[in-house]
C-alpha cells in the first residue's frame, strides 16, 4: 500500500494557517484589484476539489489505497481554498467568496476510465505547482506570495503522490497503463486542444462568476 508512505511523507511536510502564513506583514500597498481577484478565482477553482473527490471515490471503488490517499488530497486542496478565502475576509472581504459561489463548483463529472484521470490530474499537479510558482513571483504583496509559495510546493508533492499510483499501474497492469497515460500525454501536449464540451455546464470555467 501507498497510503502509509505517502500520509507519513505528507505529514511531515504539512504547514499550519496560524503559524506559517505572516498575516501581520500584510502590505495594501503592494495589492492591486486586479490581483486580489485572481485570488478570488483560484480560492473557488481549489474550492472544486470537492467534486474531483467524489469523481475519484466512485470511479475508484477497486482501489481502497487510492480512496484513502483521497483523504489526504481532499483535506490539502480544500485549505488551500480555505487560506485564499481567509486572506480575501482579512483584506479584501468585498471580494470573499459567496457559498453559492462556491457551491456552483460543485458538479457531478461524467464517468471516466481511472488510469486516464489519474494522467490528467498528475499533468494538473504539475501544471499548478507552475502556475502558483508564477503567482508568487507576479505579485509583490508579501502575505500573499507566501500563501502561494505553499500551494506551489503542496502541488508538487501531490503531483509526486500521483506519480506513484502511475508507476503502481504500469507495474500491475503493464501496456494497458502506459497507453492510458500516453493518451492522456499526446492530448495535454497537443498545440490544437480546446477546452470546450457538448454542455456549456459541465466545465469548471463555466460556473466562475461572471467577473472572471
Amino acid at each position: 500500500m501507498l497510503y502509509p508512505e505517502l500520509f507519513k511523507s505528507l505529514e511531515t511536510a504539512r504547514w499550519r494557517m496560524a503559524d506559517d502564513v505572516p498575516w501581520s506583514s500584510f502590505d495594501a500597498s503592494k495589492l492591486s484589484e486586479e490581483q486580489a481577484l485572481t485570488v478570488k478565482m483560484n480560492a473557488i477553482t481549489e474550492w472544486s476539489a470537492l467534486p474531483a473527490t467524489e469523481m475519484f471515490l466512485r470511479d475508484n471503488r477497486d482501489d481502497s489505497d487510492f480512496a484513502a490517499f483521497m483523504s489526504i488530497w481532499f483535506y490539502e486542496e480544500q485549505k488551500h481554498a480555505l487560506v485564499l478565502m481567509e486572506y480575501l475576509h482579512r483584506f479584501c472581504p468585498g471580494l470573499a467568496p459567496t457559498e453559492d459561489e462556491l457551491h456552483e463548483v460543485r458538479f457531478e463529472f461524467d464517468p471516466a476510465p481511472p488510469l486516464e484521470t489519474l494522467m490528467l490530474h498528475f499533468c494538473g499537479e504539475l501544471r499548478l505547482t507552475q502556475w502558483y510558482r508564477r503567482a508568487s513571483e507576479w505579485h509583490d504583496e508579501p502575505v500573499i506570495k507566501r500563501i502561494y509559495d505553499l500551494l506551489s510546493r503542496d502541488e508538487a508533492r501531490h503531483g509526486g503522490a500521483y506519480l506513484k499510483f502511475m508507476k503502481r499501474a504500469i507495474e500491475r497492469t503493464g501496456d494497458v497503463a502506459r497507453g492510458a497515460f500516453a493518451k492522456i500525454g499526446v492530448l495535454m501536449a497537443s498545440s490544437c486542444l480546446l477546452y470546450t464540451s457538448p454542455s456549456p455546464r459541465d466545465g469548471l470555467l463555466s460556473r466562475m462568476p461572471s467577473s472572471a
